[in-house]
């Protein structure tokens, strides 16, 4: 078989085995803020629903991306959560494509073709880890699914040599649909205009129109953002309020060691978050990091720096996903919260990065000798961590997955003759009275958990 299958062969193994736990593990029922879906469906059913829905901010965030989703799932499926689980790891393999066309391309540039295997599979390990259950199992969060492939193909395709307005518009749609999905990728903005002054924007026509559009799209994102905070019928856009004092230290102590968290968690998590190593673990990250572009830029061309851009963009895209997350998470929940599973599929960004450039450094002749050995220790270690991390991660989401599972089931066989008691660990207490109306909904239409009795209860 050739390196081209067998490659292919070790990246399908590790999306087939997470589709399987995905669809085996769903949650069966709307869960937190997966109800306010449950509104818009409603909204759509009664004829009240208008395009404009789809655009208002959910905390800081858009989720226009994945409502849009979420609702043709439903009108497709009846509500059947097992799609949007589904349509979780479809979203993830389309991102996996556009990662994929970038390894090819940073393999085939250093001419370290024998690297390949180990990258692919590093890369779809971690792509596609186990300890991304909170997103997996949890189908509201498709919309991180869409906004990560988003931010894939809008790298990809500004990686992809000197800027030509298709490439460029192709980015700008990619980036436009990752924001809509999801607060993270506004990190995209500033990532976009470094990487067009990187190929030399500025050198042609075609280059300067790319740049306009560029400062169009961010432009526009920017205007419809703030309009869209003034709107009073946003969810729970009253309760993030800016009120970070950053002419004192601490915020920036504060926020610092957050996005430090946020970067780490995919190896640390909530089962090692007190051991208080996020530190140095993210130091050494950072220090294979910079050793792995010195010894691959060993004759410190540009060109070289121009190959190795995709995976620098995509390590830069988690530091700032970090960053953004902690001016919206750091003052209310503390540096911990980054720790949240949640922000798995985030951070994973930096440590796909951190083992592509130290494979292929390591496997490069002649490449900088000193302190080889330390940086095949610590691709180890992290590598030890990140196994570490993924059993107790999979096992509370089981545990959740089977709780609701049983939830769901007597809601199935009970209903309406259910205590909101029985199903309370489906809601925060402010959201009791919407998610009871939003089950009349979903009972009224014979959808989600109501679809499989339609015939006895008409």
């Amino acid at each position: 078989m050739t390196q081209k299958g067998k490659k292919w062969i070790i990246s399908v193994f590790f999306l087939v085995v997470t589709l399987i736990f995905s669809l085996q593990y769903h949650y069966r029922v709307p869960y937190l803020d997966h109800w306010d879906t449950i509104t818009l469906y409603a909204s759509l059913k009664n004829g009240t629903f208008v395009l404009g829905d789809l655009f208002l901010l959910h905390g800081p965030h858009w989720h226009a991306s994945g409502y849009a989703v979420l609702l043709a799932l439903a009108e497709v499926t009846a509500m059947e959560h097992w799609a949007e689980s589904l349509a979780s790891v479809v979203f993830a393999a389309l991102g996996f494509l556009a990662l994929a066309r970038m390894l090819d391309r940073c393999i085939g540039q250093t001419d370290l073709r024998q690297s390949t295997l180990w990258i692919y599979g590093i890369s779809a390990f971690l792509y596609f880890s186990l300890d991304q259950a909170a997103n997996w199992l949890w189908g509201w969060q498709v919309a991180v699914f869409i906004s990560n492939a988003g931010a894939l193909w809008a790298i990809e395709r500004l990686t992809k040599g000197v800027p030509t307005l298709l490439n460029t518009t192709l980015a700008a749609v990619a980036t436009a649909i990752s924001v809509y999905g999801f607060g993270t990728a506004w990190t995209l903005i500033p990532i976009g205009f470094a990487l067009l002054i990187l190929f030399g924007a500025y050198r042609s026509r075609e280059g300067i129109y790319s740049l306009a559009l560029w400062s169009a799209l961010s432009a526009l994102l920017l205007f419809h953002f703030f309009s869209a905070f003034a709107n009073e019928k946003s969810v729970y856009i009253d309760q993030v309020p800016i009120t970070l004092d950053f002419l004192d230290v601490t915020t920036y102590i504060g926020l610092t060691h957050f996005a430090v968290n946020f970067i780490a968690s995919p190896l640390i998590g909530n089962t090692m978050r007190d051991v208080h190593i996020t530190v140095p673990v993210t130091l050494i990250g950072l220090g294979i990091l910079i050793w792995s572009v010195r010894a691959l830029n060993k004759d410190r061309k540009t060109s070289v720096l121009l190959n190795l851009s995709p995976f620098l963009s995509l390590a830069i895209f988690a530091l700032g996903s970090g960053l953004l997350t902690a001016l919206g998470r750091w003052e209310e929940f503390g540096a911990n919260q980054a720790f949240v599973d949640r922000h798995v599929t985030f951070g994973q960004f930096f440590w796909i990065a951190v083992f592509v450039l130290g494979v292929l450094a390591l496997v490069k002749r002649g490449a900088i000798p000193e302190k080889r050995s330390l940086v095949v220790f610590g691709l180890w270690l992290l590598f030890v961590l990140k196994i570490t991390n993924i059993p107790g991660d999979v096992r509370e989401h089981v545990e959740r997955s089977i709780h609701i599972k049983e939830v769901a089931r007597i809601l199935s066989e009970d209903y309406p003759d259910v205590k909101p008691t029985e199903y309370s660990r489906l809601y925060h207490l402010p959201q009791k009275a919407s998610v009871e109306q939003n089950l009349k909904t979903m009972w009224t239409h014979k959808v989600g958990v109501f679809a499989q009795n339609r015939e006895k209860r008409q």
